[in-house]
């Protein structure tokens, strides 16, 4: 029986169309609305975002889903948690730019005053149901989870990782700055050693790693070590 494999990754700032909508238009208008208004730059989420990290990742699920059943869920700031495969407008929007997400969190009535940075965009992701939605998914029990977020869209998913399920074996590519918002994941590093090792850059690096050890596992039973060896994917993800 095939192992059950999630993957965890944030939306790019690069994408197929020109954006059609903003932080406020994704906040008041339902995703259904806006693909309505501008049928002509929709797409799928897969093929939406076009960043490198992004296709790195796609590489990696179209790898990994030779040897396991994979689910991948792309965390968006402007639409919550979303399938590859749902529709969606071209958008701008990020958790990157903070002064954005306190303006949004303005506009959700919430009192922002005394909020730090991270606080920010808790409130926020909260609001676009970001926690509530990938406990859900969770709870479907996956045998194994891949999360490759940069430090604000691990912050937003926080609350989610710290609950994992007991019998799910999870792995977050993080820097050493970001290790703290893995929650119960384990820990694969996304430093300058493996930047220098893999020969790419920063904004890659996280998508090259996952990449890489989806190339790395060519059969199911390997992918299985993973659950009793989780260490050995630092191995995997670096090996080329």
């Amino acid at each position: 029986m095939e192992l059950d494999v999630l993957v965890v990754s944030p939306c790019s700032g690069s994408k197929r169309y020109d954006a059609v909508a903003d932080c406020r238009q994704v906040d008041e208008k339902s995703r259904e609305v806006l693909n309505e208004e501008f049928p002509e730059s929709v797409a799928s989420a897969a093929e939406m975002y076009t960043g490198r990290e992004h296709g790195h990742i796609q590489s990696a699920v179209e790898r990994l889903s030779e040897v396991a059943n994979v689910d991948w869920r792309i965390i968006s700031a402007g639409f919550g948690v979303v399938s590859s495969s749902t529709e969606i407008p071209s958008y701008e929007c990020t958790f990157n730019e903070i002064e954005k997400v306190r303006e949004r969190a303005e506009r959700f009535g919430l009192d922002v005053g005394e909020m730090t940075n991270n606080e920010l965009i808790v409130a926020v992701s909260r609001e676009k149901s970001i926690p509530q939605d990938l406990r859900q998914i969770f709870a479907k029990d996956y045998d194994l989870v891949f999360v490759a977020l940069g430090t604000k869209y691990l912050i937003a998913a926080q609350e989610a990782l710290t609950s994992l399920p007991q019998g799910t074996a999870a792995f977050a590519f993080a820097s050493k700055g970001s290790k703290e918002f893995i929650g119960d994941c384990y820990w694969i590093p996304a430093t300058e050693t493996e930047r220098s090792h893999l020969d790419t850059t920063w904004l890659e690096l996280r998508g090259k790693e996952l990449l890489t050890l989806a190339k790395n596992i060519g059969d199911q039973q390997l992918l299985e070590r993973l659950q009793s060896s989780p260490e050995k994917a630092r191995e995997l993800s670096t090996s080329v």
